[in-house]
């Protein structure tokens, strides 16, 4: 019996470049909790973000895992919150800029949907195709604020034979650090040892579940540490390979709202009893 479904947002749950889920994703989310399992984000966006994307409605992450394990929500409620080391962003700051086409940034802990986030690095040309991308608006400023910060990325459009030479240089300058890749080229920075599978013992922990009744849908290499954990997993057709080995499942294109119709079926075998389609293949 499934009683908890986490759920990557960018290229598993909207596709990449949208504004927000469609309408059937929505419903899907609906049905599945008034089906009575609980349904929740597990994602590299805070909170901030998911209410642009989700248009102001905190439903599908009032429970979940937001910025890679750095916040912990329940019913609403925050239990776990864990920053960026300011001066260890900084260093990697100053250790990328010698790269091309290169640039780090971070976003505040206190941010509401007016304020952007930092960019370091960068020019307002080479910037606009991140931000629309990954539906975000961003200030470029020279250095790491004096202010709190929840989430830091290094975003590399430079050669392949750079982008190894980049998270190297990254990881060197502050090995208090480390490097995940949710999508190509863009990569979150993250406490050591800290990401969305800690997390989630911690949430199965609050919600007195075991991990055997939570499910994972998911696509990228952030999302590995919850995939491999969960005996029921399952990635959309255009996850990495990785991704791909430690999924138990694979179900269709985020662009064909494949996760809207997977999340239809759980809804369903909550009433009736039976498998969903997508976990008998």
């Amino acid at each position: 019996m499934i009683k908890l479904v986490l759920c990557d947002v960018d290229g598993t749950l909207i596709p990449l470049g949208k504004r927000g889920p469609s309408i059937r994703t929505m419903r899907a989310i609906s049905l599945v909790q008034q089906a009575g399992i609980r349904f929740g984000l597990a994602t590299g966006r805070d909170i901030v973000e998911l209410m642009q994307l989700f248009d102001g409605n905190d439903l599908p992450f009032r429970t979940g895992i937001l910025s890679n394990g750095k916040k912990i929500l329940v019913d609403g409620e925050l239990v776990r919150l864990s920053l960026i080391d300011n001066e260890g962003l900084a260093r990697v700051v100053d250790a990328l800029a010698e790269f091309p086409q290169t640039f780090v940034t971070a976003y505040p802990l206190n941010t509401t949907t007016s304020n952007p986030i930092y960019c370091m690095g960068t020019t307002r040309e080479e910037l606009e195709p991140w931000a629309k991308t990954y539906s975000f608006t961003g200030r470029i400023v020279s250095k790491v604020p004096d202010e709190k910060i929840i989430g830091a990325t290094i975003a590399c459009a430079a050669s392949e034979d750079v982008l190894a030479q980049v998270k190297q240089r990254a990881l060197e300058a502050y090995p208090g650090f480390d490097i995940v890749e949710p999508a190509a080229r863009w990569w979150d920075i993250l406490p050591k040892g800290l990401n969305k599978g800690t997390a989630l013992g911690l949430l199965l922990q609050e919600l007195g579940i075991s991990a055997s009744e939570a499910m994972m849908f998911g696509d990228a290499d952030n999302d590995l540490a919850i995939l491999s954990r969960l005996e029921n997993s399952a990635v959309v057709s255009g996850a990495t390979p990785a991704a791909k080995a430690a999924a138990h499942w694979q179900i269709g294109a985020c662009e064909d709202d494949a996760v809207a119709q997977a999340l239809e079926e759980l809804a369903r075998s909550a009433k009736d009893g039976s498998t969903p389609a997508f976990m008998q293949e």
